[in-house]
Parts: structure tokens; C-alpha cells; sequence
């Protein structure tokens, strides 16, 4: 009946990489890994964030969310490259983002808008210039 009419507002385009654990000989070391790929997703900004001065440097610090469907694995600490308007073909520079925790969203809204279910992922960027 529905055909995930969100889908239609996934307009960027996202890349999920991970810390993992790795052997090398008797050494237990880390190395980050990409999870998934071109996955559909949109980035909310929900302020715009005041540019600090500090002695060397101008400092921004965003905190956006990003909403995806609920299949995607992420979790807290992930590194999230998203391309802005990737989903609807533009090939803009990817922004590095940080993953907080996801929320799921099954039946949004009560239920009364159906196929409407998501997870929001608050990320962190913080630009030094």
C-alpha cells in the first residue's frame, strides 16, 4: 500500500566507518574499517553554531542529526562521511561527522503515518581553522 514515502527525503548520502580490532602476531591493534557504503540519509542542522575565537584558532562545533533507515548498523564513536546531496547526484566534498547513540523510531507518530520508520543519530564536527 505505502512505499516508504520518507525514502523520498534521503537526499544525502552516507559512508559509516569503524574502529575494529585486529591480530598482528601476539598484538591485539585497531584500525578503522568501512562498515557500508552509499547508504541514503539525511542531515538535519538544528542551529546554527557561534564561531569561537581561541589564540590560534577559529573553532566551529556542530551538533546535526542524521536520520537513515533502521537497517543501517552504526553505533556511538562511529565515523559517519556524509556527502550533501549525494542522493540526488551532486559530488560534494564528504563532511566528517562522529556518531552518538542511534535511536530507532518503528511506528513513529502513533502509528498514524505509516512506513515513516527511522533512526536519528546526533553527530558531532568540530572545524578548526
Amino acid at each position: 500500500m505505502f512505499k516508504k514515502p520518507i525514502l523520498a527525503w534521503y537526499t544525502d548520502l552516507l559512508t559509516v566507518n569503524r574502529t575494529v580490532p585486529y591480530q598482528e602476531g601476539n598484538l591485539t591493534k585497531k584500525r578503522r574499517e568501512t562498515i557500508a557504503e552509499g547508504i541514503p540519509c539525511r542531515v538535519y542542522r538544528n542551529s546554527t553554531p557561534p564561531t569561537t575565537m581561541k589564540e590560534t584558532a577559529a573553532q566551529v562545533a556542530y551538533s546535526d542529526m542524521l536520520a537513515c533507515d533502521n537497517s543501517v548498523d552504526i553505533k556511538a564513536g562511529d565515523e559517519l562521511q556524509v556527502v550533501r546531496g549525494g542522493g540526488l547526484g551532486y559530488a560534494s566534498a564528504p563532511i566528517i561527522y562522529y556518531a552518538g547513540d542511534p535511536t530507532p523510531y518503528y511506528e513513529p507518530f502513533g502509528g498514524a503515518v505509516p512506513d515513516l520508520a527511522h533512526q536519528q543519530i546526533p553527530l558531532n564536527n568540530e572545524t578548526r581553522n
